[in-house]
């Protein structure tokens, strides 16, 4: 079975204007940033190696995740849920690892509809990252 792993965008918006539109729609959604890794200086401090800006971004709504811990607590293998944006050349990539790809990953079936709703809900989020 081929999956499809995420679900991503183009735009000319720099990674921080990216970033920063994602976090005001996030919060409008009830979603917030938990962590943000900047891939970049990581790998500058410990293999002094240089890339375009990178950065993960952990994603969690609190009432969906309260949901499904009470289901499965082993569902933390998959939360919170990722999106990267980074630099390719003259374009900013924002992806989002598909939710329900990682449900699916992780075999938790009875959880589909829930991640159906994230998926949806961070599609159009990062939708609109290329509408701005």
């Amino acid at each position: 079975m081929v999956t499809e792993l995420d679900y991503k965008i183009a735009t000319n918006l720099d990674v921080e204007k990216a970033v920063s539109i994602l976090e005001e729609n996030l919060k409008e959604k009830g979603y917030g940033i938990l962590s943000r890794i900047d891939v970049g200086k990581i790998l500058k401090e410990k293999n002094n190696q240089e890339i375009e800006p990178y950065l993960i971004l952990d994603i969690c709504n609190p009432k969906h995740a309260g949901a499904a811990m009470d289901r499965h607590r082993e569902i933390g293998l998959v939360l919170p849920c990722k999106i990267s944006v980074h630099r390719e050349g003259s374009v900013t990539e924002v992806s989002l690892y598909r939710p329900t790809t990682a449900i699916g990953i992780a075999g938790f079936d009875d959880m589909n509809e829930l991640a159906e709703i994230v998926e949806s809900d961070l599609k159009e989020i990062v939708g609109k990252v290329s509408a701005a």
